[in-house]
């Protein structure tokens, strides 16, 4: 009946639903602002906010999600001849209507992401319905592994497990597998046929830091599904990805040398 009521269509979706778009919202734009930021570098700068207190749940804080016990401030001149703080104690806000923005280009570069959407940070402000209205949060811009442990293994079978399960010594199973982070591997394993190399790595975040992420950063390669999806489990695992790479530059060079000029060069 009413096909342009947008606020209504979106009031019919389960309340839950609603505040997985908000949060969704707030965590693309944490996103691309934290991109941003490390792009221009990992030394504190003036404009950083840095969390000054931080109260857990148990010291009348909200925790990991709201902004209950926590309180920021601007990075000042005096902090950094001082080196007060690293890039470990730099925080960005998850917009709302009650926190503090960065007042260095990472804070422009956010309202930029809200001019695109058709929004600005008052509009956060101006929101009457409080299903819909969100206050914010903090999270840090780079998380510290802590605890970190790694074996290195050598085995056979890429589906087999390189950690023994629950159920595994329950039934009092073995891994088929050669722990050699010791280095006391002998040369006939070492250059035993098809020998895949492993390594299984244990750590420890904070809250509201992911693993993938810090595997991704360890490894140097995307979390994609697409990517996941190329890889093999025998031989070379990036072949195809490989193999993709060559199809797409072989494709894209033809292109590129219908709009260069004769003689021309490309930087």
């Amino acid at each position: 009946r009413r096909p342009r009521d947008y606020k209504k269509a979106f009031g019919s979706i389960a309340k839950h639903m609603r505040s997985m778009f908000l949060h969704a919202y707030q965590s693309y734009v944490w996103n691309k602002a934290a991109s941003h930021r490390i792009s221009e570098g990992t030394s504190v700068r003036l404009g950083d906010l840095v969390l000054v207190e931080d109260k857990g749940v148990k010291e009348g804080g909200s925790g990991t999600s709201g902004l209950k016990g926590k309180d920021v401030r601007e990075v000042t001149q005096d902090d950094l001849e001082t080196c007060k703080y690293n890039i470990t104690d730099v925080v960005l806000p998850l917009v709302g209507s009650r926190i503090t923005f960065p007042t260095d280009s990472t804070g422009d570069y956010i309202d930029s992401l809200l001019e695109e959407d058709g929004l600005s940070r008052e509009s956060f402000e101006r929101i009457d319905d409080r299903e819909l209205a969100v206050g914010g949060d903090y999270r840090k811009v780079l998380c510290k592994p802590s605890d970190v442990a790694y074996q290195i293994k050598f085995y056979k079978d890429p589906v087999q497990p390189l950690v023994q399960t629950d159920l595994m010594a329950v039934q009092n199973m073995a891994l088929d597998c050669v722990d050699v982070s010791d280095n006391t591997i002998s040369d006939d394993i070492k250059n035993e046929e098809n020998t895949i190399v492993g390594m299984v790595i244990g750590f420890t975040l904070p809250p509201s830091a992911y693993a993938t992420i810090t595997l991704r950063e360890l490894m140097k390669r995307p979390t994609s599904s697409n990517y996941q999806a190329e890889l093999s489990l025998e031989g070379d695992c990036e072949a195809k990805v490989k193999e993709g790479k060559k199809k797409t530059s072989k494709s894209i060079a033809p292109s590129i040398s219908k709009v260069i000029a004769p003689g021309a060069t490309l930087n």
